[in-house]
């Protein structure tokens, strides 16, 4: 009985090895484009530590595009920021993509920008991919 518990331990802590080194490569696959923006950016992965939309306007805020492993294509992307329901341009800055990039980032201006409502646009090539309103206090 006791050599029987210990076998079927066995077999199933291998079982769940092996469960887990097929799985963890697509589960920890990034399979999508995301836009956050907060103040501190994660040193090991491509998002922020604080991502939010609502923010008390004391501190630089960071911009990350994140890229999902694999891209469709490579395009010019750019980050830009508008009052809400404005066209006017506050900040913008331009990156050519490569095929090894995660995320790029751009500090904004925030600091010169009063308490409002704020778009950042994520836009690849001629088309927005993503889009995040925001508030300023």
């Amino acid at each position: 009985m006791k050599r029987r518990l210990i076998l079927l331990t066995m077999v199933l802590g291998v079982s769940a090895i092996i469960l887990f080194l097929y799985l963890y490569p697509q589960l920890g696959r990034n399979t999508k484009y995301d836009l956050q923006l907060g103040h501190v950016p994660n040193q090991e992965f491509a998002r922020m530590n604080d991502h939010s939309d609502h923010f008390k306007n004391n501190a630089v805020l960071i911009a990350m595009a994140i890229y999902p492993d694999k891209k469709e294509s490579l395009r010019q992307a750019q980050l830009y920021v508008t009052k809400r329901g404005d066209s006017e341009v506050l900040q913008v800055q331009k990156e050519r993509e490569t095929a090894d990039l995660a995320a790029f980032e751009m500090r904004l201006k925030n600091l010169e920008w009063g308490p409002g409502e704020y778009t950042l646009y994520f836009k690849r090539g001629l088309e927005i991919q993503m889009k995040l309103d925001f508030t300023l206090e």
